[in-house]
């Protein structure tokens, strides 16, 4: 078997259907080790029966994609990065409906095995053999890409492209949210605003919460203040971090920075009877005293993507009803060939708003 095949479904094994009008090859950015990023002409995906091909409108770049870009997330080479996807359905495999034909979607990458004892409990996001687009199989930094159909969700053709691309980390976002149980008027705390920590100050704004964050970055800060917080903390200790929690009424606080020192300084500072939400990827150890989590009944939830099949169409309801704008938070696309320097810039911190590659013609 080819590398490419490795990754993708084999002509032989596959079914397609209202696929003669397209073409044989496509361009892709292609990684073949770390950090060795160029624009290819590559085989189109082949389809298995119960897949749609997307053609790609639009893929935003994530923290996730810089990982694997520069070797610290391992992946099987070649590999194709991306899945912020949004497109049009081209063409069809066997078990799928020819009716789906030109319908605009959002890919939701992730997919369970469906067979294991965490898919059968609806944990599909955290199933020990679940597959990523654009991390285990082929992504959207390509003309094309092959979903399995009931992972790509219609989406009204009047979204804005830096909306319709940048669905599938607001719904990270808005699973995260769901983990605090903070109801309306409540205040919670954001530390980090980055992609996902701007993404919650917005979905936790258009939910009718009050929203404080901890953001060191005059950029980010200015960016989560103008999408609707209230107030800021350049707290530099668990002391004047607790301090100002308490004094803002926080319930629930996100940590969403991913690192050693935010995530200590969340433990150590959280008020009684907050709920602390890990949504960044530290992946250092930290402390933190068991007795006063039991007598303050402190919470620590981790969160993890979003849950099948209920939280895409919550975001596309959110954005629909106008009460999300997430590509607010995006740059104005870039061309294909912009992938590797985006994703150079990311890795050395130069970037403050999501970067967006275009494949519209």
């Amino acid at each position: 078997m080819s590398s490419y095949c490795a990754n993708q479904a084999c002509p032989e094994e596959s079914t397609k259907l209202n696929t003669n009008h397209l073409p044989t090859t496509m361009r892709a950015a292609v990684l073949r080790g770390p950090r060795e990023m160029n624009v290819e002409n590559v085989p189109v995906p082949q389809l298995a029966a119960n897949e749609v091909l997307v053609k790609v409108e639009a893929n935003g770049l994530c923290g996730s994609d810089v990982h694997c870009y520069t070797g610290e997330r391992a992946l099987e080479y070649p590999m194709v990065l991306g899945h912020e996807i949004a497109g049009h359905i081209v063409a069809v495999g066997e078990n799928v409906s020819p009716e789906r034909l030109g319908e605009r979607v959002s890919v939701e990458p992730n997919f369970g095995c469906g067979e294991c004892s965490l898919c059968a409990r609806g944990l599909e996001r955290i199933c020990l053999r679940k597959q990523t687009i654009g991390i285990t199989r082929w992504g959207g930094l390509a003309e094309y890409v092959a979903v399995p159909h009931d992972y790509a969700w219609s989406i009204p053709e009047e979204f804005a492209l830096r909306d319709a691309a940048t669905i599938e980390p607001t719904t990270v976002g808005v699973h995260a949210f769901s983990r605090a149980q903070a109801a309306p008027g409540e205040t919670i705390a954001v530390i980090g605003c980055g992609g996902v920590g701007l993404l919650i100050v917005t979905i936790a704004v258009a939910q009718g919460n009050r929203v404080v964050v901890m953001e060191p970055n005059p950029a980010r800060r200015a960016a989560a203040l103008a999408a609707g917080a209230v107030q800021y903390s350049e707290a530099r200790n668990a002391d004047e971090a607790r301090a100002f929690f308490e004094q803002e009424g926080a319930v629930a606080i996100f940590e969403c920075a991913g690192i050693h020192a935010t995530t200590q300084l969340v433990l150590d500072a959280a008020p009684p009877g907050t709920r602390i939400v890990l949504v960044g990827l530290a992946m250092e150890d930290v402390k933190f005293n068991p007795l006063r989590f039991v007598r303050q009944e402190l919470e620590i939830r981790g969160t993890l993507i979003y849950e099948h099949p209920t939280d895409y169409p919550v975001t596309i309801g959110l954005i629909a009803s106008g009460k999300l704008a997430p590509g607010a938070t995006a740059n104005e696309p870039e061309p294909l060939e912009s992938a590797a320097s985006l994703l150079e810039a990311m890795a050395a911190g130069k970037l403050n708003a999501k970067p967006i590659i275009s494949l519209e013609e």
